[in-house]
């Protein structure tokens, strides 16, 4: 199952000077502490705090410059798109898309992508995750939007089943009910720190779990390789609602593993969250999301301001109203707004998805009602029949489907009519 990822250039602002190379010699553990060593057990608060785990250090950047790799806005032409593999092309309606392709070399892989899906390959080979990923076959569906879909029966069946009702999307924390304390530690991948000490990422084969230590396990119903939890602060137990504080961690996680192919969802429960303990979804897929190639229309009172400050628009002519935040320079300022946004949203019990995309550049809001429609009776059995529920991903543009029929059957058409019953208006 492990392949290689496709590389992209890195942006200046984060490229690893040239003269190094990702070998055991720029993986430098911090001053040595004296640390205990973890056990194969279930996670809880006793057992998980004081233990030693691996741990990922990155800056905290407070601005960058606001410069995507890849956009795919109104940039659709761009010629880096075929070199890399990122065709906007549907001229062959057989076309299949391949998550990775192998390559012989990975020297321009960050650290953090790098020690991520160095350590998801090797959760791989001892068999943590329920079904081969790999195995789930994709393709691009014909069209303007051109969706991707995929097949993936062992979601269908595996998947962990949620807990609460869907009915309130701010409900408090309940520890008897599955959370991600009670995960195996074996699914941990390593900590993720931010710093203020730190200039560049570092690796620390051990460190002691802190109060307020962020965890990044694999998901072991995976939709797409390389497929993450992020769980900030995980000791706090803090139930399925944004902060700013939370938000930017995801955000720094976005501008660390500093692929396009990387992408970071956060669903909301009433949006298809399965649990209610505060965690944001990432993983790798080649080829862009269709929201990240929709024409974008500034909203009134944001389309003036310049070049260096936070703009705030809303897709064109998409099946699902969206808002799309576009990072100025300062990544708090976007998490800030984000958050904000997303507060309101909570206030009025308005369940809601966002999509992180862009190497943190960009931030989706999808606020929807798929649920609401649900119970109201509203939406055709036969879009009922597929047992999609639109969160982040899906209504991005990435469609999980569990059946096979559905998967052969795939249209544009179809699939903008089921994302319309999301739509909040």
């Amino acid at each position: 199952m492990k392949r290689d990822v496709l590389v992209v250039p890195q942006m200046g602002e984060l490229a690893m000077p040239s003269t190094l190379s990702f070998d055991d010699s720029i993986i430098v553990p911090h001053a040595n502490k004296k640390n205990k060593t973890s056990a194969d057990s279930v996670c809880n608060e006793e057992e998980l705090k004081d233990s030693s785990l691996p741990n990922m250090v990155v800056p905290v950047r407070e601005s960058i410059k606001p410069k995507r790799i890849m956009s795919f806005g109104q940039l659709t032409d761009l010629s880096e798109m075929e070199n890399y593999g990122w065709s906007s092309s549907s001229e062959d309606e057989e076309f299949e898309i391949v998550a990775y392709k192998d390559m012989e070399t990975v020297k321009r892989q960050s650290l953090v992508e790098k020690m991520l899906l160095s350590s998801w390959d090797e959760k791989s080979e001892r068999g943590l995750f329920k079904y081969d990923v790999s195995k789930c076959p994709s393709k691009k569906i014909p069209g303007r939007f051109e969706f991707v879909a995929q097949l993936n029966e062992g979601r269908a069946t595996q998947k962990r089943q949620t807990e609460f009702k869907m009915d309130n999307v701010c409900q408090n924390f309940d520890g008897k009910k599955f959370n991600f304390m009670k995960a195996k530690q074996d699914e941990v991948l390593f900590q993720f720190e931010m710093s203020d000490d730190d200039f560049t990422s570092c690796y620390e084969e051990k460190k002691i779990v802190e109060n307020n230590a962020s965890f990044v396990y694999i998901n072991i119903s995976p939709i797409e390789y390389g497929h993450v939890l992020l769980v900030p602060k995980v000791l706090q137990c803090i139930p399925q609602q944004m902060s700013t504080e939370c938000l930017l961690t995801a955000i720094h996680m976005s501008v660390e593993v500093h692929n396009p192919c990387f992408k970071i969802g956060f669903n909301t429960l009433g949006a298809y969250a399965s649990i209610n303990h505060l965690h944001f979804q990432g993983y790798f897929l080649n080829a862009p999301f269709p929201v990240e190639r929709v024409e974008t229309e500034y909203l009134a009172g944001f389309s003036n301001k310049s070049e260096k400050e936070l703009r705030v628009s809303m897709l064109v002519d998409y099946p699902v109203r969206t808002f799309v935040f576009e990072l100025g320079s300062d990544l708090k300022e976007l998490a800030r707004e984000v958050s904000n946004a997303c507060n309101k949203l909570e206030s009025k019990n308005i369940p809601y998805n966002l999509l992180i995309v862009d190497c943190g550049a960009r931030v989706f809001l999808f606020p929807q009602k798929f649920d609401e429609n649900k119970k109201s009776r509203v939406i055709p059995d036969d879009i009922l029949d597929t047992q999609v529920n639109p969160a982040a991903f899906e209504i991005g543009g990435h469609m999980v489907l569990k059946r096979k029929q559905d998967y052969e059957a795939a249209t544009e058409e179809k699939i903008c009519e089921l994302l319309s019953y999301a739509s909040l208006s």
